[in-house]
């Protein structure tokens, strides 16, 4: 994992953050999205396992989760976590009826390793429908 990884997926939370994110993540389109792409166990591992933690609360629990939900990703999908990124903004996007920065999230894609090429191939896939 490029070692600003992490900081890569923060600033994509953080870039999202500025639409309602936390709304999204709490509802039954995400969980079905979850479900569509096995990942429901993934997110509950991830967001059940900060709930614990006395020092985070609310937004903390959602935008922890998610960074460690993405991160997660990254590391054990990384051959679909683009497909899984754009999959999860278009149906945010369905869901929120905001426009996303999508070159500020292009860059990160691109801060992560992916080419510009690669990023750009899969985010016309599913964003065309937008």
């Amino acid at each position: 994992m490029p070692p600003d990884a992490k900081k890569s997926i923060t600033r994509l939370y953080n870039l999202l953050a500025k639409l309602p994110i936390e709304g999204y993540l709490s509802s039954e389109n995400f969980s079905a999205f979850c479900r569509e792409h096995d990942l429901t166990d993934t997110w509950k591992e991830h967001f059940e396992s900060l709930q614990d933690r006395p020092d985070l609360y609310g937004k903390e629990i959602n935008k922890d989760a998610f960074i460690l939900f993405f991160q997660h990703l990254f590391q054990t999908r990384k051959c679909e976590f683009l497909e899984l990124l754009t999959g999860f903004l278009h149906d945010f996007r369905k869901w929120n009826a905001n426009s996303l920065p999508l070159d500020a999230i292009k860059k990160e894609c691109i801060r992560l390793g992916f080419s510009d090429e690669t990023v750009e191939d899969n985010f016309l896939k599913p964003m065309s429908r937008v």
